[in-house]
């Protein structure tokens, strides 16, 4: 038996010795055994952010909702990004599936195990699944160091696709915090490799990603320039992906916005309408009217707008958005105000305040 081999077998037996005599069983009654090993945790908490947006929009503070919205979208993000060999099935009686608090003991297990294997692909996989694991319950220090092993490793082997994986998440975790240029850097990573690859569908995304960083950096021109001149046309002539397309109607729309060009704001917006109209997509549909009331509003059209939030509200009544709701009882609120119409508004507010409260009952 050779030294490999022999360390294998002591970690093996060591994991089921451990595992059998925290619990003689091998399972807990109840517990659904995943099929396979894993280093996230199946429920990760969000409850400081919970916490938050309760407080903030207990106030009626509308941009907590679209900022835990927004938590959610990473958080299913990096779950997604999870790209951990999955080695051990619990058949082999490895693993049980019962996540207690010293599950992650596991993880300095494997890294010594793939160490001493030297399987350095297996040992990148391991340190990405736990920083992501990190990042899932807020320690994003961490979770930013854990990553950065990861694609160093990944480096080290020429693992391109586990590369660009771990840039990404390194470049969402920064862009989350509003580290921006530290998110910028990562996404320039992301342009290369793709570049390199010929992947026309990454770099379109990649593309877009860059424009809505530069475009929070306030770097309008850069940031028109790259969608104009490079994401949309990989998305209308390329790929023909409308829903990219419609994207980059967005950005372009909320760079012109920001600028206070409304012109331009209003024509792109009309073509991410018509374009969604044209495709059938009701949420795309419902987004664009939002948006154009949104510009309408910054003009002083506040009829024209009141419009736009009434028909955003009949689809989204339709087909249950819920969320959209929310946002538009809000905003109608807001326009019948500025229209001296006080019986709508309250009425509208009245229902925004239920709805909240529903809302709230549900992430608790």
């Amino acid at each position: 038996m050779n030294i490999r081999s022999g360390i294998l077998l002591i970690f093996l037996l060591t994991f089921i010795v451990g595992s059998c005599s925290a619990n003689p069983e091998i399972g807990y009654s109840g517990v659904k055994r995943p099929g396979f090993w894993s280093l996230l945790r199946i429920n990760s908490e969000l409850d400081s952010i919970k916490s938050q947006l309760k407080s903030r929009l207990s106030f009626g503070d509308i941009h907590a909702l679209k900022e835990y919205l927004q938590t959610l979208k990473l958080r299913d993000q990096l779950k997604a990004s999870d790209t951990f060999n999955q080695t051990f099935p619990v058949s082999a009686g490895i693993f049980n599936g019962a996540l207690k608090s010293d599950s992650l003991n596991g993880f300095d297990q494997l890294i010594f195990l793939y160490r001493n294997l030297g399987d350095r692909n297996a040992e990148a996989a391991v340190l990405n699944s736990y920083g992501l694991s990190h990042a899932l319950n807020g320690k994003m220090d961490d979770a930013l160091r854990l990553i950065n092993q990861a694609k160093d490793l990944n480096l080290e082997v020429n693992n391109r696709a586990a590369v660009r994986n771990n840039y990404l998440t390194l470049q969402r975790i920064n862009r989350y915090r509003g580290n921006l240029s530290e998110a910028l850097k990562y996404n320039e990573a992301i342009l290369m490799i793709d570049l390199n690859a010929k992947n026309n569908r990454f770099l379109a995304e990649a593309y877009m990603d860059h424009a809505e960083i530069l475009t929070s950096q306030k770097n309008f021109t850069e940031a028109e320039s790259l969608v104009l001149r490079k994401a949309l046309p990989l998305y209308y002539y390329g790929l023909k992906d409308k829903i990219g397309t419609i994207r980059c109607y967005d950005q372009l729309a909320d760079t012109y916005h920001q600028q206070k060009k409304f012109t331009q704001a209003k024509w792109f917006y009309i073509q991410s309408n018509m374009l969604a109209r044209k495709i059938n997509n009701p949420l795309e549909i419902v987004n664009s009217l939002i948006n154009l009331a949104h510009v309408k509003m910054s003009i002083g059209d506040y009829q024209l707008a009141l419009m736009d939030y009434k028909e955003a509200e009949q689809l989204s009544v339709k087909n249950r958005y819920t969320n959209k709701l929310i946002e538009l009882k809000s905003n109608l609120a807001d326009v019948y105000n500025k229209l001296g119409n006080a019986g709508a508004a309250s009425s509208a507010f009245s229902e925004f305040k239920v709805m909240k409260e529903t809302f709230l009952r549900t992430i608790q």
